[in-house]
């Protein structure tokens, strides 16, 4: 139940010339009451009548003599239970400043001996408020659980059963109490534990699956990883020396090396159905035996590139199978179907994968800069029939759509071009894309080679390396401190528009093979 008090005279004295207060005729709206402060005094006066009432229902409790019985008596009725919604707690509602903030610790222990279990006493500075608890309607009563806790504007005291209980309209000095029946609190809702939980599982579920998956690719990733390692080593000993020539013939001893001829009618043995072409190198020929598209091997040791070429009249077929043709994402770089590996075209073009593991391709990404540029040079690629050596003159990004330069694809996956013109033009054109100026001297009578590969600078990026063939009887060494950086790199529009900034090229002229 709540209890609300409302003091009519500050000063009054708490017991002297109490009155309640006149009802309200019932066709007069009541208007909001500004109620008065409770007094100190008004306070002590209310717990004297309280604590009295307490001692009489404690009197009361105490059993009473038992009366004889006839035995014709008719059976006592069984006392009733008391009502299970009666509500022994008490809410002292009030308007002064002064008890709430401080002579609140000087009352809870007073009230704490002699108010029910669940007695509230709660601090209301609205008399609107006030006014509106004042005349709500009686509502079904709770009991409300004991406890010594209190917030800023109400605190509620642990008290024993059987405390007193104040009657309607009792007169306290000029204090009116009125008992009002305390409201039912709503049901309170369950917290959603179980769909938490639900929820926290699936989101541990999904967590460790993708853990899990996570720790399988990068398991997976390693394991591919490792095991292209481990082919290029066995393809790179397929490299036939004369360390590794095996002596099969008792006659000629462990100390001596076989024969050319010897060597040709022992590999001719070991595959029987291969017909090896005219003037192929020795040393490459147990990899033409084990693969006929085989046509070149290259070489750069400072980046740790060392792999099989080859060539087929289709340059899809080895984008995801090896040298030995069995399927995986690394591929085996291979030479442009139009290219021309027993006489070398004006420009010989290689593809290759751009692993993220800086093997096949991935280790073009070296000459993005003039220092990988100075590390490695010098680039090696043999053919089946004769070694070769190329001296890098250019390494630059361009696009491979269109879209990604307003309508234009710079090509330099050409064979051939027309002339000494259209080859000088070109070459102004490797200069001016470079990212550095190599220092090395070209002419447009050298052949080329030019590398492919992809490129994360943008969408359908590519990264492209060209060197130029060492001339007969030139050194392979080269000056690396002649190479300067470009203050100007033209780069198609798809760059630009990543780097949000402006296309100084936009409106210069594209060079065509025409």
């Amino acid at each position: 139940m709540r209890i609300i008090y409302e003091d009519g005279d500050n000063n009054a004295s708490p017991l002297q010339g109490s009155q309640p207060p006149p009802e309200a005729p019932q066709a007069q709206k009541a208007e909001p009451v500004a109620l008065p402060q409770l007094t100190t005094e008004q306070i002590a006066a209310l717990l004297q009548i309280l604590q009295s009432q307490q001692a009489t229902n404690e009197n009361a409790k105490q059993p009473a003599p038992a009366a004889p019985q006839s035995a014709k008596s008719a059976p006592q009725p069984e006392p009733k239970p008391p009502a299970a919604n009666k509500d022994p707690g008490m809410r002292i509602l009030f308007q002064s400043p002064d008890f709430e903030k401080k002579e609140r610790s000087q009352i809870k222990p007073s009230f704490g001996a002699n108010l029910d279990p669940g007695t509230r006493i709660a601090y209301c500075e609205d008399p609107k408020k006030m006014q509106a608890i004042q005349n709500e309607p009686p509502r079904p009563a709770r009991r409300a659980a004991p406890t010594a806790n209190f917030s800023v504007n109400e605190f509620s005291l642990d008290l024993p059963e059987g405390g007193v209980q104040v009657p309607s309209n009792f007169p306290v000095g000029d204090m009116a109490v009125q008992e009002v029946e305390e409201e039912a609190p709503p049901a309170a809702k369950q917290p959603p534990k179980r769909k938490m939980g639900k929820l926290r599982l699936i989101v541990l579920i999904v967590s460790v699956l993708a853990i899990a998956v996570s720790a399988g690719v990068l398991i997976w990733e390693y394991k591919l990883h490792k095991d292209n390692l481990q082919l290029e080593n066995e393809l790179s000993d397929l490299i036939i020396t004369q360390q590794n020539l095996p002596d099969v013939s008792g006659d000629i001893g462990n100390n001596m090396f076989l024969t050319e001829e010897q060597q040709w009618a022992q590999l001719k043995g070991e595959f029987p159905n291969v017909t090896f072409p005219q003037n192929l190198q020795l040393k490459y020929a147990r990899l033409y035996g084990i693969n006929q598209d085989f046509v070149g091997y290259m070489e750069i040791p400072a980046l740790n590139l060392s792999l099989p070429v080859v060539q087929t009249s289709n340059d899809d077929e080895y984008l995801n199978k090896n040298f030995y043709g069995k399927s995986t994402k690394y591929g085996c770089p291979f030479v442009s179907c139009i290219n021309r590996i027993d006489t070398l075209d004006y420009n010989t073009v290689i593809y290759g994968h751009h692993m993220n593991d800086r093997t096949i391709f991935g280790a073009l990404d070296a000459y993005q800069s003039i220092d990988g540029f100075r590390k490695a040079p010098v680039i090696t690629f043999n053919t089946l029939y004769r070694d070769y050596q190329w001296k890098v003159i250019a390494a630059f990004l361009t696009n491979s759509v269109p879209e990604d330069d307003n309508g234009y694809v710079f090509n330099y996956y050409f064979n051939r071009l027309s002339g000494p013109a259209k080859q000088s033009a070109y070459l102004q054109e490797l200069a001016q894309r470079s990212f550095y100026n190599t220092g090395v001297d070209v002419s447009p009578t050298d052949r080329l080679l030019t590398l492919s590969t992809c490129s994360h600078a943008f969408e359908n990026a590519r990264l492209v390396v060209v060197a130029r063939l060492v001339r007969e009887g030139e050194s392979a060494e080269v000056d690396t401190s002649l190479a300067t950086l470009n203050a100007n790199i033209r780069y198609p529009q798809a760059y630009y528009d990543k780097k949000k900034q402006t296309n100084p090229y936009a409106q210069a002229s594209r060079w065509e093979i025409g």
